[in-house]
């Protein structure tokens, strides 16, 4: 299982996808559209939106896991942490909507992509709910 750092960082990749980027999951960078592009992630690294969407949906899911076992911890260290981390979500929520203009052509994607900004947005009011001083700095 990856480190909490590992899952932030990811997390913060996500929200600087722009319009017409594809993530290649593999190597952990950002590839422009265009033909050399579909090449690459056909024949050589073997990646595509299925790949993407997995990625995307497992670092959220482990965001939240990691505010849940955050709050357990009285630290002060944490706190902080929790708050970089929510942050960090409204921020991916950008560069989901940019992942679902980039495959704008896949209903069934950007009906994934719908659906996990739906569940962001759920969680985040419910952690605010349940904790609002999460949101206090």
């Amino acid at each position: 299982m990856e480190t909490d750092i590992v899952i932030i960082s990811r997390l913060k990749f996500i929200g600087k996808v722009q319009k017409g980027d594809k993530i290649n999951v593999k190597y952990m960078f950002i590839q422009p559209d265009g033909i050399f592009t579909r090449i690459s992630r056909s024949l050589i690294n073997h990646d595509n939106r299925n790949n993407t969407l997995n990625f995307v949906r497992n670092t959220i899911t482990r965001s939240f896991d990691i505010i849940v076992s955050y709050t357990l911890s009285n630290k002060e260290l944490h706190r902080n942490i929790r708050l970089h981390i929510i942050k960090d979500l409204e921020q991916s929520k950008i560069g989901l909507l940019n992942l679902k203009d980039t495959y704008l052509s896949d209903i069934k994607f950007t009906c994934d992509i719908d659906t996990l900004l739906q569940e962001i947005d759920a969680k985040l009011l419910d952690v605010e709910q349940k904790n609002p001083n999460y949101y206090e700095e």
